[in-house]
């Protein structure tokens, strides 16, 4: 199998840049990558897409429909999508936007949703779940419901080494990863290891059979942003994706805290 195509992003917020990634690989899906200087700003506009925002570094306050939220890292951010959005950057931000396309028949499943805007969630805050491919020690979030925003939903992963996520497949969700700064492990695609290090972004083909491996002391620490291509997808979700009524958490030498 070819190398797979795993993209940087930046590792230095300090510097004002934006940049597409994976602008192909996911129909309607443009994940683009923005570092904001500290004191600087970033205007969104509707355009007929959801604009999913991912704060992964940093202290920023988000404005839209006259009202300012502070948040500071890791938190989603989600405007209504006929609203602005103005981003300023207290710190040095770093700041991962998905752009998620609005097709036909989306406005009913957003009405059905009623989900109310700004959508707004921290890390710390968010449901953690459990599914059968990962092990006990695994703490897995919800950061994204699947009935929040249509044919959408994300979430994390996070555990120390040794562990593993079994691989599987689930044909009915297209997938991206994205990994935390602190992040070492290898993804198994077709069960061939790819080393996957910190702030790095990639595509998990759709359909593929995908594991994940960490060896002892390694941290593993990513996102997982699906995008759901059936209407099986929802069911998937449903079914994997058990509550645990738990807020466990690491320290940082891999302890539960």
């Amino acid at each position: 199998m070819e190398a797979l195509p795993i993209h940087s992003l930046y590792t230095d917020p300090g510097r004002a840049a934006s940049r597409a990634l994976c602008g192909r690989d996911i129909a309607g899906a443009a994940p683009i990558d923005h570092s904001l200087p500290a004191g600087t700003s970033l205007t969104l506009t509707p355009d007929g897409a959801y604009h999913i925002l991912i704060l992964i570094e940093g202290e920023a306050v988000f404005t839209t429909a006259g009202q300012a939220y502070a948040w500071t890292e890791h938190a989603v951010f989600i405007p209504a999508p006929d609203a602005d959005c103005r981003v300023e950057a207290k710190t040095a931000v770093h700041l991962l936007e998905i752009r998620w396309q609005i097709r036909e028949g989306d406005a009913e499943m957003a009405r059905e949703y009623g989900t109310v805007f700004p959508y707004q969630v921290s890390y710390a805050r968010s449901r953690q779940y459990r599914d059968p491919y990962k092990s006990d020690k695994t703490i897995s979030r919800v950061m994204v419901e699947q009935r929040t925003i249509p044919r959408f939903a994300m979430g994390s992963v996070e555990s120390w080494g040794p562990d593993f996520v079994l691989s599987h497949a689930h044909p009915s969700l297209d997938q991206f990863f994205v990994s935390f700064p602190e992040n070492d492990m290898f993804v198994l695609i077709d069960y061939e290891p790819f080393r996957m290090r910190g702030n790095e972004m990639l595509h998990i083909p759709l359909g593929s059979m995908h594991g994940v491996d960490v060896t002892e002391k390694k941290h593993l620490h990513y996102l997982w942003i699906d995008f759901m291509v059936s209407d099986d997808s929802l069911h998937q979700l449903d079914t994997l994706h058990k509550n645990t009524d738990t807020m466990r958490a690491f320290d940082e030498k891999g302890e539960e805290a």
